[in-house]
């Protein structure tokens, strides 16, 4: 149909008003969307059930998915939180992200390489946890940063500032790239956590350490609690024999013990329970009574932002995988 003959159709769907080309052109897309549609009643109702279906074994999947095969499940669980995010601000030419990005994964990827050599140098325990645990403050900040912005724009408090769309969307993107790299630092440090455990032999991923734990000795980065000997092993090259001089030459750091009566410096355990959120002893693997770690309002609103961390999970990882796995079931059954 020509411009006058849908503008005729258009004013017969609607007689008595007036309408705009705008107007005219979204009531055709409507109409055309209407018969390709026109009796699919069934096959929505089936494409609805098979979405609820999908979202209600979603959790139980996961979760056995994570406790059964927890290997495949941080592969794909890291994979798709670095990769599908700046394949769409790729996409989208959110070229700012892009660069966060790059700079953000070259500095990780370097942090991966150190954490993942072997033989492993004394001194890369505690400069990976220093590493995370810097930018889990500093994305902690932003987060906190875009929390107070939106409110500030949200209750109006400068008007002609706080009322405009680009202060709005501001402070929503500082509030996801606070959650953002906050989220991959924690995948991240729980992956380099575990390699370097396994390479020092404290612990390992099944729960059965591979050799003593001296009692001078942190297991959680392989350095001494206080002066003098650090107790750490060099002869079997888990270290290498360089970089690990017989003495403590750094000053003695607090510690915390553990109901099990494992101690460990209380750096190394807070970065392994908050910032890594694991509830578990690292050698001996017994549960972690976690009310030290919230005794301060901090704490608190801390272990709040760790939690808020896997809800951006689901929308950043599974959400789209969740999408993909129904626009797969719809194609196989030949549900367009």
């Amino acid at each position: 149909m020509n411009d006058e003959q849908q503008a005729a159709y258009v004013s017969s769907l609607y007689p008595g008003r007036s309408l705009a080309a705008d107007d005219i052109w979204r009531a055709i897309e409507r109409e055309k969307y209407d018969m390709q549609h026109k009796g699919h009643e069934g096959k929505h109702l089936v494409m609805f059930l098979i979405f609820l279906g999908v979202l209600a074994m979603l959790p139980k999947t996961v979760r056995y998915w994570r406790q059964r095969h927890p290997g495949s499940y941080r592969l794909v669980s890291i994979g798709s939180i670095c990769l599908i995010p700046p394949y769409f601000a790729l996409g989208n030419r959110y070229f700012r992200f892009v660069s966060i990005w790059i700079g953000y994964a070259l500095a990780n990827t370097y942090i991966l390489y150190l954490a993942t050599r072997e033989p492993l140098y004394q001194r890369t325990p505690r400069r990976v946890y220093q590493w995370f645990a810097l930018t889990n403050k500093v994305s902690y900040a932003v987060f906190v940063a875009g929390i107070v912005l939106f409110a500030l724009c949200f209750f109006n408090v400068a008007p002609g500032l706080t009322d405009t769309e680009r202060m709005v969307e501001n402070s929503l993107i500082t509030v996801f790239y606070g959650l953002y790299f906050g989220l991959m630092s924690r995948d991240l440090v729980t992956l380099c956590s575990d390699k370097m455990a396994a390479t020092l032999g404290y612990a390992s991923s099944n729960g059965l350490p591979t050799k003593h734990l001296p009692r001078t000795v942190c297991c959680i980065c392989g350095d001494g609690l206080g002066y003098g000997n650090t107790g750490i092993d060099t002869g079997g090259g888990l270290l290498h024999a360089d970089a690990a001089p017989k003495q403590s030459t750094c000053a003695v750091e607090p510690t915390h013990n553990l109901d099990c009566g494992h101690e460990f410096h209380a750096t190394c355990i807070r970065g392994w329970c908050v910032v890594g959120k694991k509830d578990t002893c690292p050698f001996c693997c017994e549960k972690v009574d976690l009310t030290p770690f919230k005794q301060s309002s901090w704490d608190r609103q801390e272990l709040f932002y760790v939690t808020s961390l896997e809800y951006m999970r689901f929308f950043i990882s599974w959400q789209p995988l969740t999408l993909l796995l129904l626009a797969g079931i719809f194609w196989v059954l030949g549900l367009d």
